[in-house]
């Protein structure tokens, strides 16, 4: 029934674990026989399956990807039914005991006999996705490729290729086997390395072309848009996304550090709270860039206040309390800037503190 996919009545089903059951329990080598039947008939349908998904080959990345997630999400679905009635069948999958106190690993690590469902993923990966793995990561990293230039695209090809990826490296074949690592050392390195390839090929020109203040915005929208790409097609947890975006950092804003804190002081003397929130945007990723951020509002705030003294010298000693209103006022102007254009930054907040303790 497995290979042609027909249904079964549901009498026909709960017959299928009772004689699962006797076969196990009163045949001999039943338990052995009863491996041989799966996997015979597994193995005969995926490789028909991969009859199928070859067909599509040569016939374009979304027709490809399509005719894959097909198969792989019927195949994926009945891993988690047709097992049921097998389960008598199935290994312990208690975990062994901890390692005792100074013992750092177990010599020779420890293996465990394979479930049926295992078993069915494990000849899905021999037969199908280790001979089409690489295909199928290269038409969907052209995919996302044209997601970035502006073309409409499948997003669940993509999500499909992943999924896939991670389900059949997710066992246990070794309790103390990092199961994603697979993934990380496929998928999700050759995902960053193709994202970072392709804003190499763009970041500086597009700089050289249209400034450095449409360069910032460039950049802060490309971070945004990448970091959504990012949870939309990697493994959803924050350490994925977390090296996407700092691969993105390295190449978007710190190759570019210099240029873009280069327009701080004169964005921070115009005010200009819209490109100063952009400017903090990409810089807060960078390792010391906020330094250099915090310099320029120190010496600006240092620069306001004694133009101020200056113009103000006879209010300071013939009228105190209208030159610390006046001071006051300054404060809050200096607060407004920080909260509006460094979004209330604390270390930005400490700068203001420290230099304007010297005018009160």
């Amino acid at each position: 029934c497995f290979c042609s996919f027909q249904r079964v009545t549901q009498l026909e089903w709960q017959d299928l674990f009772l004689a699962v059951y006797k076969i196990h329990s009163w045949v001999d080598d039943g338990k052995k026989k009863l491996h041989a039947a799966i996997d015979y008939n597994v193995k005969e349908y995926v490789r028909k399956a991969r009859e199928r998904i070859n067909c599509h080959i040569e016939r374009g990345d979304q027709v490809l990807l399509r005719a894959y997630i097909n198969e792989w999400t019927k195949f994926y679905q009945q891993t988690a039914i047709l097992p049921l009635p097998f389960m008598a069948i199935d290994p312990e999958t208690t975990p062994p005991a901890p390692l005792p106190p100074g013992c750092e690993s177990r010599t020779p690590r420890q293996y465990r006999s394979k479930t049926v469902r295992e078993e069915m993923l494990e000849t899905w990966k021999k037969v199908v996705f280790q001979h089409i793995s690489l295909k199928l990561l290269s038409a969907a990293l052209r995919l996302v490729e044209a997601e970035r230039n502006g073309e409409a695209v499948d997003a669940h090809l993509v999500i499909g290729v992943r999924e896939s990826w991670v389900a059949l490296y997710d066992q246990k074949d070794c309790y103390y086997e990092d199961v994603l690592e697979q993934y990380r050392k496929h998928f999700e390195r050759e995902f960053v390395e193709e994202t970072v390839a392709y804003y190499k090929k763009r970041a500086a020109q597009y700089l050289a072309e249209n400034g450095v203040i449409n360069y910032m915005s460039y950049a802060d929208r490309m971070l945004e848009e990448e970091e959504q790409r990012a949870r939309k097609y990697l493994n959803p947890n924050p350490e994925s996304v977390a090296r996407l975006v700092e691969s993105c950092v390295q190449v978007l804003v710190v190759e570019f550090e210099d240029q873009i804190l280069a327009e701080c002081p004169s964005l921070i003397a115009k005010n200009d709270v819209e490109k100063l929130r952009m400017l903090y945007r990409l810089i807060k990723w960078t390792p010391s860039g906020i330094e250099v951020v915090i310099k320029a509002v120190d010496n600006h705030i240092r620069g306001e206040g004694i133009d101020d003294m200056k113009e103000n010298a006879l209010t300071i000693t013939t009228d105190p309390e209208k030159y610390i209103s006046q001071l006051l006022s300054m404060f809050d102007r200096f607060s407004t800037l920080v909260k509006e254009g460094f979004y209330d930054d604390a270390r930005l907040l400490t700068a203001r503190d420290k230099v304007n303790l010297i005018f009160f």
